[in-house]
């Protein structure tokens, strides 16, 4: 949770977000539905929350020295996140992401202090793939293995899922007062819903997963191009289905739909993984009733977004 004292560092304004609820974007039936704005992060996203627990982990364990790269695959919002702990700590990053991803995202990026390494995509901006996922993760392993470079690895590092649990879904349990039924969230590394699942689910608390519908990987969907940035469309290796009570596949319209309406019917400019999470919470909504009170994610900012549809086409 943020202090209410001075700050030592940009990295004590991470976590401690505000939980809103909606209105005009509210369930049909009359069902809470709270948007925690995980864009209130100083790089405008919830891996924020990822990047500090994988460099203070790295470090805690003596992986990281002084003078390193840190080498991050991202295609989200970890890139500039991680760029953003490693400038504050003092650490070279290097990124890898593909060319069918945001102009904004780059900027941001080298606006913050990284290198890039742009890997050619599948089929260009903005539709992403899994393979997309992979050439990217194959990359950043070849360049993590020079001396000197370390390889925080998002899919298989240890320390998030613990981060999440501790600090994530604590500040959701206490924002509500205790009273959240169910919680659901997209999945990119799967690491934050693993978090939150593994504090609030002993607790009774309903877990939904979200995938995209083009690349619905887990629940036996075709292999596609998909338009919600951020998720993956492959079973990750932080993938745990008995932290989970329900799987549901996403699709882009509608994802891209809501996005617009979070901005214009709530004043919530957020990314189109938001707009697709509380899409997957509507539906949520139907399944468990009107007394439910579900929780899901404003996952980033809409400013990465402003080159691809719904804002290109305002």
């Amino acid at each position: 949770m943020r202090p209410s004292t001075e700050l030592a560092s940009i990295l004590d304004t991470i976590g401690g977000t505000p939980l809103v609820r909606l209105t005009r974007c509210a369930p049909a039936n009359g069902a809470e539905l709270w948007l925690k704005l995980e864009y209130s992060n100083p790089t405008g996203s919830l891996k924020d929350r990822m990047a500090l627990a994988m460099i203070e982990g790295a470090e805690r364990d003596g992986a990281l020295e002084t003078g390193d790269t840190v080498v991050e695959y991202t295609g989200g919002s970890t890139g500039p996140a991680v760029a953003l702990v490693c400038r504050a700590k003092g650490y070279r990053c290097l990124i890898v992401i593909a060319d069918c991803f945001t102009e904004e995202r780059f900027q941001l990026m080298r606006a913050l202090g990284a290198e890039l390494d742009i890997v050619r995509s599948v089929e260009g901006r903005p539709r992403v793939t899994a393979q997309d996922i992979r050439n990217m993760v194959d990359r950043a392993g070849e360049l993590a293995a020079q001396p000197g470079h370390y390889a925080t690895d998002q899919f298989n590092n240890p320390y998030p899922i613990a981060h999440h649990r501790d600090h994530l879904a604590r500040e959701i349990w206490a924002q509500t007062e205790g009273r959240v039924t169910a919680f659901c969230h997209g999945l990119g590394t799967a690491g934050s819903l693993m978090g939150v699942s593994e504090a609030l689910k002993p607790r009774g608390v309903f877990i939904q997963a979200h995938e995209p519908a083009g690349s619905a990987a887990i629940t036996g969907g075709g292999v596609g191009s998909f338009a919600i940035q951020g998720w993956t469309g492959m079973v990750m290796p932080h993938w745990d289905a008995e932290r989970v009570d329900h799987i549901e596949p996403i699709e882009d319209e509608p994802a891209l739909a809501m996005t617009l309406r979070l901005s214009q019917e709530e004043g919530i400019f957020a990314g189109i993984s938001t707009g697709a999470n509380v899409v997957g919470a509507h539906r949520l909504a139907e399944r468990l009733g009107s007394e439910a009170v579900i929780v899901t994610l404003a996952v980033d900012s809409g400013f990465k977004y402003m080159s691809v549809p719904p804002y290109l086409d305002l």
